[in-house]
């Protein structure tokens, strides 16, 4: 099949266990395609493209990081990602897929595009108690309760089940967050930039 140039992409080994992948979306549905052309297959029930190229992005990174062209994603009945031999976390938004992998370690992620929808919305997942005054702020407030979200898939939280400490915002940083139905503390670490903030834990 012919290479196809393959865009930018970070793949980071966070632990000697822990791998975190980062693609941005820059190909069209029939390059992935040339280039896997088995993912055919995995793709044909999506009608909606941009899910079609998402999940596209999504294998073309899972072989980027773990070098298996044969794998195949599963989900549980909850949703949650489900890959032989590893835990699995995906994420996507708005040109970018991000996917975070471990053999022996739950893991979590999640990416949302940098806007400031999330001032409107803040109401909806920001606790009385949470400081949140900016939209960077409230940014990381959001993408990182997603990440609990899914960390804790089996406890099915909600909003105000999750609290994040008093955090300063930066370019990258760590914040830790109470699951209040567990009792459980978990440190989150974010990426933020004007594209997009990034978070996971594991």
């Amino acid at each position: 099949s012919k290479r196809i140039a393959m865009p930018v992409l970070s793949i980071s080994q966070l632990t000697k266990d822990v791998k975190l992948g980062l693609w941005k979306i820059d190909e069209s549905i029939d390059e992935f395609l040339s280039a896997y052309p088995h993912l055919e297959q995995v793709v044909s029930g999506y009608h909606h493209l941009e899910l079609k190229r998402q999940k596209l992005a999504v294998y073309a990174l899972l072989y980027a990081m773990n070098g298996n062209h044969q794998v195949v994603i599963n989900h549980d009945s909850h949703g949650k990602p489900l890959l032989q031999d590893f835990h699995i976390s995906i994420s996507d938004t708005l040109g970018y897929v991000a996917v975070i992998l471990s053999r022996t370690k739950d893991v979590a992620v999640d990416i949302e595009y940098y806007s400031n929808r999330v001032d409107r919305i803040a109401k909806r997942f920001l606790r009385e108690d949470e400081v949140a005054g900016t939209t960077e702020s409230r940014l990381i407030h959001w993408s990182a309760k997603e990440t609990v979200f899914k960390y804790f898939s089996a406890h099915r939280l909600q909003y105000a089940d999750m609290r994040l400490h008093p955090f300063l915002v930066a370019s990258e940083g760590c914040v830790n967050v109470d699951n209040l139905k567990a009792n459980q503390t978990v440190p989150v670490y974010y990426h933020l930039n004007d594209r997009y903030v990034l978070t996971y834990t594991y």
